[in-house]
């Protein structure tokens, strides 16, 4: 029978992290070992995959895109990245960046520029409401932190050459995030390939335009933005320019994106 450790964040999903790990440990009564551990502070999930993870067959993260990357991480960092069982899981692409701070994977999105920006100003506190009423919730802040940044250039290379100078971008690994919102129609964990989104330089209100196309529609689609796929995206920048992975802010560019096809297996539900 297979073992299961269920990695919970208490405090996500309004402090619902508890009651939902609890809840999917009932709903395993033919596995075999099912125990639950929570985590503590930023980066515990990491800690807690790379510790346990040659002692069970299967990781569960019970959290948000934050937990999932962190798990991830520890995952990475010990090797156990991709395992034989092909009847009950399918390989997944992953990201990793490197960067002045070391090495860190990404499995959703990488993004460097305004979404790290609004990303930023979010985790300047993670009380209170989080997902769209969170990101309603402090908009004077996002909005102030946006008006306040001067978007630098970033110069931008897709598998060794260079593609244009942007002000943001976006190395996507899915098609939605957070929100709700579509980043690129086709982008695909399982096609061997990064999407990656150029955005121009936009004031406040060209943003605001933005937001509402990748909500209703696609980012990748609107006007001025530039789309295409590569396996190795660097991003560097004269400016300060910062970037996040899944959500997490992360440093300040340069950094270099690299994808590793199927380095992970999620278990198809």
């Amino acid at each position: 029978m297979p073992s299961y450790l269920l990695i919970a964040n208490p405090s996500s999903g309004r402090g619902q992290g508890r009651r939902r790990a609890e809840a999917l440990r009932s709903a395993l009564p033919d596995a075999g070992r099912v125990e639950v551990v929570e985590t503590t502070h930023r980066g515990a999930a990491t800690e807690l995959a790379a510790k346990h993870a040659h002692e069970v067959d299967r990781l569960i993260a019970v959290g948000g895109d934050g937990t999932l990357n962190e798990v991830l991480c520890g995952l990475m960092r010990t090797g156990c990245e991709a395992h034989d069982l092909p009847e009950v899981s399918r390989p997944v692409d992953v990201g990793v960046v490197s960067h002045a701070g070391g090495e860190r994977a990404f499995l959703l999105w990488f993004g460097a520029g305004y979404d790290a920006v609004v990303i930023r100003a979010l985790n300047e506190t993670r009380t209170g409401l989080m997902g769209m009423s969170g990101l309603l919730g402090k908009a004077p802040r996002v909005v102030s932190a946006l008006a306040g940044y001067g978007a630098p250039r970033i110069d931008a290379e897709v598998e060794g050459s260079s593609v244009g100078i942007w002000s943001s971008v976006v190395v996507t690994n899915v098609k939605e995030i957070a929100f709700g919102g579509v980043l690129a129609q086709d982008a695909d964990p399982f096609d061997g390939q990064f999407d990656v989104v150029g955005i121009p330089q936009a004031g406040v209100p060209g943003l605001v335009r933005l937001v509402a196309r990748m909500l209703t529609s696609s980012l990748a689609g609107a006007e001025g933005v530039r789309h295409r796929t590569a396996t190795r995206v660097a991003l560097r920048s004269e400016g300060e320019v910062p970037f996040h992975l899944d959500g997490e802010p992360v440093g300040i560019l340069p950094a270099v994106a690299t994808l590793r096809c199927g380095a992970v297996r999620f278990l198809k539900t």
